[in-house]
């Protein structure tokens, strides 16, 4: 993200996992984050989207997850962390924990920091959809914490 808005002369500031730029470049830093969440495979329209790869029942269970996870949890961090109602988000994530749950770590990073994404991942579905009040703030601040894992190891 950082080469594409100083390839595109955008001048921001990034305070921790937040991205800072003028209001007057919004729209076009929204298109970009829109454009690397395309390329790495989240939409929408998630639940088309279980069809299309292995739906063969969870073969991921007790495998290894597929590397492209790393890219769509970090994704969605970042979304719930600038927006924690985002429903796409949060769906997307329900299904994503579904698709990694009992899997073993991709091979980019080690088991303990794969458990540590998983764990923060589940804490920020939980609180969100995990009560009758969501909780955006802790999901905001996990959701920041998952991102600055993910920026580091992958």
């Amino acid at each position: 993200m950082t080469t594409l808005l100083i390839e595109s002369g955008i001048a921001h500031k990034w305070e921790e996992t937040v991205l800072l730029a003028a209001s007057a470049v919004e729209n076009e830093v929204e298109e970009m984050l829109d454009e690397i969440e395309n390329n790495i495979g989240i939409s929408d329209d998630s639940d088309d989207s279980d069809d299309s790869d292995d739906d063969d029942g969870g073969d991921d269970r007790n495998g290894v997850a597929d590397s492209k996870v790393l890219g769509q949890l970090s994704t969605l961090a970042q979304r719930i962390s600038r927006n924690p109602s985002d429903t796409n988000a949060i769906r997307t994530l329900e299904r994503l924990l579904e698709e990694i749950d009992g899997a073993n770590a991709p091979r980019e990073i080690s088991d303990s920091v794969w458990r540590q994404v998983k764990d923060l991942a589940n804490q920020i579905e939980e609180s969100l959809v995990g009560s009758s009040h969501p909780d955006e703030s802790t999901a905001m601040d996990l959701a920041g914490r998952l991102f600055a894992i993910l920026r580091s190891n992958v």
